[in-house]
């Protein structure tokens, strides 16, 4: 069912390449695992054409969601999920680049698009750019990039007036726990993309991220997974505030020890 769906949307001329991205492509995957499908367009894809397509695969479909890329969101007819991502490929060059060759480090996830590059599979790729742009980009780990993500990600932990620890403690004095949960999900995301670009390793995305730390990572923080175990035991209660000190400082540690 799959193959056929791929193999009907890649007959628009539109269609330059697709890829299989996520979980599926790669070892962490389980039956609630979703499909995620990058389609890379030469030009705008009609939504008629996508669901002369689609519609015949999927029993629910969701057309042109916009929340963070164009994509349609659905179910195929046997239960699993499917999202089709809409790109140009020259943008998503553009992008990926910034980060491996221009070392530019983000607040999280910065090199999150680079590994969705790498560790996709292709399914089709009309005049084999995509297949190009992986070579291209099969780089060892960039120290300038390293440097540059884990500086930032140590300011945001640590050093900085808006620093997370700083912003989490006053929502908890304030039992403010909309922006407490909100500020924990930031600091995390930080935490994750300093241990991640420490260890010279890409970012999978926001999903498993400590199943894939402790796989991928030779050097992590003293006592990572317990501490983590214990801030979401303790997210709002007073203890949260030692933990997340406890969190900092071991990453910390693990720069200043394995520098």
């Amino acid at each position: 069912m799959f193959n056929q769906l791929v193999e009907e949307l890649a007959r628009y001329d539109e269609v330059e390449a697709i890829a299989l991205g996520g979980s599926r492509a790669g070892e962490f995957f389980d039956e609630q695992s979703d499909y995620d499908v990058y389609v890379y367009l030469t030009g705008p894809l009609a939504v008629d054409k996508r669901q002369a397509v689609l519609d015949k695969y999927c029993s629910y479909m969701e057309y042109s969601n916009q929340f963070w890329e164009l994509e349609d969101d659905g179910v195929l007819k046997n239960g699993i999920e499917i999202e089709f991502i809409y790109r140009n490929l020259d943008d998503f060059r553009g992008e990926v680049e910034a980060v491996v060759l221009e070392h530019q480090a983000h607040n999280s996830y910065t090199t999150a698009m680079w590994h969705n590059l790498l560790h996709s599979k292709i399914i089709f790729d009309r005049k084999g750019r995509y297949a190009e742009l992986q070579k291209d980009l099969a780089l060892p780990f960039p120290k300038e990039l390293k440097d540059n993500i884990v500086t930032r990600q140590l300011q945001l932990l640590e050093t900085k007036m808006p620093a997370y620890p700083r912003q989490i403690k006053k929502a908890l004095e304030r039992g403010d726990w909309v922006a407490l949960n909100h500020r924990v999900a930031e600091f995390l995301a930080s935490y994750f993309d300093l241990i991640f670009a420490f260890n010279e390793q890409t970012h999978p995305g926001e999903k498993r991220m400590l199943t894939y730390a402790k796989k991928t990572c030779p050097h992590l923080p003293k006592d990572f997974e317990s501490n983590l175990t214990a801030l979401f035991d303790h997210l709002f209660d007073e203890q949260n505030t030692a933990i997340v000190e406890d969190l900092v400082a071991g990453a910390r540690e693990l720069v200043t020890s394995n520098n």
